[in-house]
């Protein structure tokens, strides 16, 4: 299936070797990404610069340089080549714009070069957008990431990373790029509940209390700031039903999904005296078949380590299903008093 050139994207400078890195991206004619090209043009020395990428381009695709990119190209060498003559040429900070370009092999308005700053936002973050719909969550990422050396504030665009970071399993990042959106836009609580939601994926629960606290200090019938909290207490030992009975009240279908579906009814913090059961102890001690057990387990949260659960965790377990009724049948279960109780965040 023949291929066509979607994008070239510059990488950055390296002043101290002189290689402007870049990649192509190209698509098939279904419209799907089919590869990308990676390589370096080394400014400063004799020939042509570009030779590199004419190869590469008619080896893979079959294709000249497009003329807005041959044009392009030559305009953005000049530029660093300016700037290398300069007093303090080879600082690397200098070239951070070069990050910034992309360009469209035939539209000029989907190409940053030669537009000024708040358009080269707007191209960015169309390229951004369109990766983002197309489930190309990495490339999303970059281009948003690019978008913010130009507009460090962009408020949608950090809350769409937080987004994305999540779904790759990148919580550290996630993190860093909800606390950067909080500073960006203090009271606003989806910020908030993002930061929140990665201080939990981290098991920060105390911290992940206090960002929820402070999302519903902001708007006290908030149901995802109630859950939020409700787990960050979870967490901790502490009593989550106050704030699942007031998410409840705000949105029931939203409160009993993520019941039955992601609440976490584990307990971070060992708890002196605690009991454990084996799993094979279980059927006779809840009233229930050996099945339901399994079930259980794999599909309705009931925590455990290896062959053994937690008495703190199946007591926390058993009270929200049965609270909460969300299971088709109530479980028969009493725990003893426990011998201590965990201080409460």
């Amino acid at each position: 299936m023949r291929l066509h050139l979607h994008y070239l994207l510059l990488d950055g400078f390296d002043p101290d070797t002189g290689e402007l890195g870049l990649r192509v991206g190209t698509r098939q004619e279904s419209g799907e990404t089919a590869q990308i090209l990676r390589l370096k043009l080394h400014l400063g020395r004799a020939g042509d610069p570009l030779q590199p990428l004419k190869r590469e381009l008619q080896t893979h695709v079959q294709m000249p340089v497009p003329p807005l990119w041959d044009t392009g190209l030559k305009v953005i060498a000049n530029a660093i080549e300016e700037d290398l003559a300069q007093e303090g040429g080879r600082q690397p900070q200098r070239y951070l714009w070069v990050q910034t370009q992309i360009l469209h092999p035939t539209d000029e308005r989907r190409s940053t070069l030669r537009h000024t700053v708040p358009r080269q936002v707007e191209i960015l973050w169309d390229w951004a957008q369109r990766f983002d719909q197309e489930a190309d969550a990495l490339r999303a990422l970059e281009l948003y990431e690019r978008m913010l050396l130009l507009a460090p504030q962009h408020s949608a665009a950090l809350g769409r990373m937080t987004v994305l970071l999540r779904q790759l399993g990148m919580i550290e990042e996630m993190l860093a790029m909800a606390q950067r959106w909080v500073k960006v836009q203090p009271t606003e609580p989806e910020a908030r509940l993002r930061l929140g939601e990665a201080l939990l994926h981290l098991e920060r629960s105390t911290e992940a209390l206090e960002t929820f606290q402070e999302v519903l200090k902001l708007n006290p019938t908030h149901p995802l700031g109630h859950l939020g909290a409700a787990q960050a207490r979870s967490y901790a030992g502490g009593d989550p039903c106050p704030h699942l009975d007031a998410a409840l009240e705000l949105h029931r279908e939203a409160t009993l999904s993520v019941l039955r579906e992601t609440f976490d009814y584990r307990i971070l913090p060992a708890i002196p005296g605690e009991n454990t059961y084996e799993l094979e102890e279980l059927p006779a001690l809840l009233g229930v078949t050996p099945g339901e057990i399994r079930a259980f387990l794999a599909e309705r949260g009931l925590p455990h380590r290896d062959t053994t659960v937690r008495e703190p965790e199946l007591s926390r377990w058993v009270l929200l299903q049965n609270r909460y009724q969300l299971l088709p049948m109530g479980l028969h279960w009493l725990a003893p008093t426990p011998r201590h109780l965990p201080e409460l965040p």
